[in-house]
């Protein structure tokens, strides 16, 4: 199954290839909730959608369960997230706007690391809201999310109490190298799904 990408930056590297893990995923998920019907010989005949949106080295600080979030580049959800969403789930992840430009606060994840580093621990933070999303391991649990863009920095996140378990199945590990591959639950109109985990 071939992922459906825009150029993030004019790299000249090729569209990667959904793994198979992926692609499975994401044919059982399109024919849930009325999604098209039929098995998995008509999801061949379709082309489920499956859409390559980023990769990443996994930082220590997406694995400091205090924060409970993972952090995805901006140049990657600029140019092949944003695009795959509805005016509402845009406006509900607060990624309207333009996104590309970092904000005048916006701070490098190393900085934003040494500054978590050295703050005491708050007993809870503000609550963002955000986009609610299912995130599968590779594993093939679910985990029930939510996709937002955080007010001072700019930077997108996936964040929820369930990243804790994401971890825990995943077992990421700081320096990972990690995929994120987006696709629809339930047909074409769907629920917003991510599959992340290593190529």
């Amino acid at each position: 199954m071939t992922a459906k990408r825009k150029s993030s930056s004019g790299d000249g590297e090729a569209t990667p290839t959904a793994p198979e893990w992926v692609a499975t995923l994401a044919r059982q998920q399109y024919f849930t909730s009325g999604g098209g019907g039929g098995g998995d010989d008509d999801s061949e005949a379709i082309g489920v959608p499956v859409w390559f949106i980023a990769s990443k080295k996994v930082e220590k600080s997406d694995l400091v369960t205090q924060q409970n979030r993972l952090y995805l580049p901006t140049h990657f959800v600029a140019a092949n997230l944003v695009d795959l969403l509805s005016p509402e789930e845009r406006a509900s992840a607060s990624l309207v706007g333009d996104i590309s430009r970092p904000s005048k606060r916006s701070r490098t994840e190393a900085e934003e690391e040494e500054e978590e580093m050295n703050r005491k621990p708050k007993a809870a933070g503000r609550v963002h809201g955000g986009l609610p999303v299912r995130v599968f391991a590779r594993s093939g649990f679910v985990f029930f999310l939510r996709l937002t863009r955080w007010d001072a920095s700019g930077g997108t996140v996936i964040k929820g109490y369930e990243l804790k378990l994401f971890h825990l199945w995943s077992a990421l590990q700081t320096g990972d190298k990690i995929d994120v591959w987006a696709f629809r639950r339930g047909g074409r109109n769907g629920e917003l799904c991510f599959a992340i985990g290593r190529p």
